[in-house]
């Protein structure tokens, strides 16, 4: 069984368009998690209106896979971009379970 992937995207809306972000997302999150191989992708708000997904797929290749061929991001990219500063930063990053249930996603 292969590893699962997590990834930790920052989205950085205009000044004034975290709520136009998060209202896109709204819509459209839901059909990601209907993804094969999506076992979490949850958004988070900074203080600052900085966006964060925190995902984790059961694999890399089913995550390679939502990133070249889901049909639901061209459509986010779409409604998002005129609403970013830029491209969202992706950190894909390898899970160490350590200390149980507790220290792992």
């Amino acid at each position: 069984m292969s590893e699962p992937a997590v990834m930790v995207v920052r989205c950085v809306p205009k000044p004034g368009q975290t709520e136009a972000v998060l209202e896109v997302m709204r819509e459209i999150v839901p059909m990601v998690h209907d993804e094969e191989g999506c076992e979490l992708y949850s958004i988070h708000v900074h203080e600052n209106g900085d966006i964060y997904i925190i995902e984790k797929w059961t694999s890399y290749a089913l995550s390679e896979q939502h990133g070249n061929s889901s049909a639901v991001l061209p459509i986010l990219q779409e409604r998002t971009t005129p609403l970013l500063t830029g491209i969202p930063e992706i950190v894909a990053l390898t899970p160490v379970p350590i200390g149980g249930a507790k220290g792992a996603l």
